[in-house]
């Protein structure tokens, strides 16, 4: 195989390449984003895709913000994990819930199976706050077992962000909670056809305690959880009545530009901070280019 006959793709989705393309990225300027999110209730107005939607849609946006400025390195989006953790919400047709053991497992084995190709740069960007714990502990799950760095992140917990949300959000507190003015206003922007924003209404959460109130502009300091078939009449906790494109777009924006930045970041990490005992040799991609020898047909 003559591999200078190998063209540079175009997608910023790892599914689209063939394993040649895949070969031919350099490890060290390669970032992988993994988006995670659930397939999960969300009210009467909202599609069950609402979390995978968002944080796909807000990776593949970085990857096309990092194409832009080639010389700072490449992004690619692996494939999205659909299933989360969401047995809060097994009250409500529709969902789809995977046990922690079980979500743990999958993302340390994607993890595993992109560092042993080389591609050892990766962020997961997650999209349903279910998902939070399992993720923090996998992250660290796999710093132990895999001897590599994996960084997390929520779309919304960025500074720039929760200022956005602070800034357009016009409900009370409790507004922007689940399937509420936040993710409404983003969702009309990603799936328009898919929100019927006719049948929302407001259903705003009790808190509790006075510690573990649920809004993304101010979460609560107490993780107490939640039971949507007991704290919800709809699936929805908060406004989803006062959500706009408008919005959607100010609080993208501010999404992107904290992705923006965070991917530039870890790109620039040198590899011994990420991963601090390399071992090349257990590459296979190292051990497939070695063992590359004449010509093949051409790619």
């Amino acid at each position: 195989m003559n591999l200078s006959s190998v063209s540079k793709s175009s997608s910023i989705k790892l599914w689209e390449l063939r394993w040649p393309e895949v070969m031919e990225l350099d490890p060290d300027s390669t970032l992988i984003v993994l988006p995670t999110g659930s397939i999960e209730q969300h009210g009467y107005h909202l599609p069950l895709e609402t979390d995978i939607c968002c944080s796909s849609e807000f990776s593949y946006r970085l990857a096309e913000q990092m194409r832009a400025l080639p010389d700072r390195g490449t992004v690619l989006v692996a494939p999205p994990v659909w299933w989360g953790t969401s047995p809060h919400h097994m009250s409500y047709p529709g969902t789809i819930s995977i046990s922690m053991a079980t979500m743990s497992a999958l993302l340390t084995d994607i993890c595993g199976a992109l560092i042993r190709h080389g591609l050892y740069r990766i962020l997961m960007v997650n999209g349903h706050g279910g998902n939070s714990g399992v993720m923090q502990a996998t992250a660290l799950r796999v710093s132990e077992e895999l001897g590599v760095s994996v960084p997390y992140t929520g779309y919304w917990q960025f500074p720039k962000v929760r200022e956005a949300l602070r800034r357009v959000g016009e409900s009370e507190p409790g507004g922007m909670g689940h399937a509420c003015e936040m993710e409404t206003s983003i969702v009309l922007n990603f799936r328009p056809d898919e929100v019927k924003l006719g049948l929302a209404v407001p259903d705003m959460p009790r808190n509790l305690t006075s510690y573990s109130h649920i809004d993304f502009r101010s979460p609560g300091t107490v993780m107490l959880p939640w039971d949507f078939g007991r704290d919800s009449k709809t699936g929805a906790m908060g406004d989803p009545t006062l959500a706009s494109v408008e919005k959607g777009q100010a609080i993208m924006q501010a999404v992107d530009e904290e992705l923006l930045q965070l991917a530039q970041e870890l790109l620039a990490l040198p590899k011994e901070l990420i991963y601090p005992n390399i071992d090349e040799s257990r590459f296979t991609i190292t051990r497939r280019i070695e063992n590359f020898s004449g010509k093949g047909p051409s790619l």
